[in-house]
């Protein structure tokens, strides 16, 4: 999903000439280019990693609260981006067979410490086969979430990438356990595979807005999408989100927005559908105390961490709790401004480097408990609003932007499972970790309920870096460790999950002996 680029002139001046025509680019950036950039970043590892890391505290900190209200009645929607199957219209500019898994295949890593690219541990896949659309509908529904927001792509009847919803999910015989609805992506579409910048990435198809196409997407939604039993809706109406609300304004005027959401809600109407719930995606900053004069139900906010699209300057390498911490003050002032209802979106991450080489702006040190964290957070934010609850997460499948719970090479079903925990009544506080458990690592339990911890020197623990990360659990109780090796024997700072909430994020020092205890 590209998103709108908001860099300034003075930040396009920085970035070399644009990339044009319409086919697919080679990953040929230049070796010279590629060494001023790698160089260890200052934020991954070290003092600036720990500030930067979303733990309970900086949690609590940032929604000012003790304790986290969890409420059981929210939908949890993920984005899901279906590039990744060949559609016609594409194979016509690159060729035969052609996926964004061909820009996946050709990423590489920019720096000591960068994780992507990130492949699936599936293998390669075409989600446009039933039998495959399946199979994700069971792991999406088995770990918590309840519909797909699918990005869906209409130029004035110009259709790719439609074919995951129509021949994949909508043929899978399992569909009904996972509602979906379709987010009209109506941005232009350029070359980013890759490009120097969203900026300047060559168009190969722009988005032109009339009164009357709005008529024939809401025929075609009608015919093809809304009357599914599957299809998610809000109070009665089929949900019909859109992406950019600047690019109504831009090119509709402000005045001829409303009519044409009005003219949605008429065309719907005869066709069978009372009502529809039309809400906003992204782009409306300028108008976020007018989206109900502009004719929305509700909004939200797709992929907080769209940071190459202008929010960081190009080429930035910033932990993800930075992006978490400022997440869920934005959702306050989003609910404080906004004239409708507002829908927090969680970020599993953010690196479209695939895409735009060493010029993304990448959330470095991302990780699931952190995600976990923030999802925690959404369902605290929406507890006691009178609205329908629902948390957005970007997203499900976006592999060359690195937002993504679908199984990886690098962290397995870790994301997965974290979602699941979060969104479960009591989260992951009082969730045991599930998988093997370190057998040099071990955790007793003293009498005034503490754990105590201890390290094997010979511990064979999960290297990232210059950093080892451990999990040791006893009863209902974990431990999260955070070492660097030549700590290992030293005091650790232990961050401890209990059963009792008022136990919670509590902090410790331990000695860790020499042999286990």
């Amino acid at each position: 999903m590209k998103r709108r680029s908001f860099l300034t002139s003075a930040l396009q001046a920085t970035l070399a000439t644009a990339v044009t025509g319409a086919t697919a680019q080679t990953t040929e950036s230049g070796h010279a280019t590629a060494e001023r950039h790698a160089a260890l970043p200052e934020a991954l590892i070290g003092s600036q990693a720990m500030e930067g890391y979303f733990n309970e505290e900086r949690m609590l900190h940032a929604l000012g609260v003790q304790h986290l209200l969890e409420p059981t009645d929210t939908l949890s929607i993920a984005y899901n981006f279906p590039s990744w199957h060949p559609s016609p219209w594409m194979e016509a500019r690159f060729g035969k067979g052609w996926t964004e898994f061909d820009t996946l295949r050709n990423a590489r890593s920019l720096f000591p410490g960068h994780s992507m690219p990130h492949y699936p541990l599936w293998g390669y896949y075409d989600e446009s086969d039933p039998e495959w659309a399946a199979k994700e509908i069971d792991l999406a529904a088995s770990h918590g979430l309840d519909a797909w927001m699918i990005d869906w792509y209409w130029h004035e009847g110009t259709q790719f990438y439609q074919e995951q919803l129509e021949r994949g999910y909508l043929q899978a015989s399992n569909r009904n356990k996972l509602k979906f609805a379709v987010m009209w992506a109506n941005h232009d579409w350029k070359n980013v595979y890759p490009a120097r910048s969203p900026s300047e990435a060559a168009t190969i198809l722009p988005q032109v807005h009339t009164l009357p196409d709005f008529d024939r997407v809401t025929e075609y939604c009608a015919q093809h999408y809304f009357s599914q039993p599957s299809y998610l809706r809000i109070d009665g109406a089929p949900v019909f989100s859109i992406f950019d609300c600047g690019k109504l304004v831009e090119q509709l005027q402000f005045d001829n927005v409303p009519r044409a959401l009005n003219r949605m809600r008429e065309r719907a109407h005869k066709l069978g559908f009372p009502s529809l719930h039309l809400q906003v995606a992204n782009g409306y900053d300028s108008h976020a105390a007018q989206l109900k004069q502009l004719g929305f139900d509700s909004a939200t906010q797709y992929g907080t961490f769209g940071w190459t699209y202008g929010a960081k300057p190009p080429g930035s390498r910033i932990p993800y709790g930075v992006g978490a911490t400022e997440a869920i003050p934005s959702w306050a002032k989003a609910r404080e401004i906004v004239s409708i209802p507002f829908h927090p979106c969680v970020s599993v991450g953010w690196d479209d480097s695939p895409r735009f080489e060493e010029f993304a702006s990448v959330a470095i040190n991302r990780t699931p408990d952190q995600f976990e964290r923030l999802l925690r957070a959404a369902r605290h934010t929406v507890a006691q609003v009178q609205h329908q609850k629902l948390i957005y997460i970007a997203a499900w499948n976006e592999w060359t932007e690195d937002h993504l719970l679908l199984p990886d090479t690098y962290w397995g079903y870790s994301y997965l499972e974290a979602l699941r925990r979060g969104l479960q009544d009591g989260s992951a506080s009082k969730t045991a970790v599930q998988g093997p458990i370190n057998p040099q690592v071990r955790a007793t339990e003293d009498s005034g309920g503490a754990m105590r911890i201890g390290i094997d020197k010979s511990a064979q623990l999960r290297r990232v870096g210059e950093r080892s990360i451990a999990v040791v659990q006893h009863h209902l109780k974990t431990a999260v460790i955070v070492v660097r090796h030549s700590q290992i024997g030293q005091s650790v700072a232990v961050e401890v999950r209990c059963k009792n909430p008022e136990d919670l994020a509590a902090r410790r020092e331990r000695k860790a002996p020499d042999r286990s205890e």
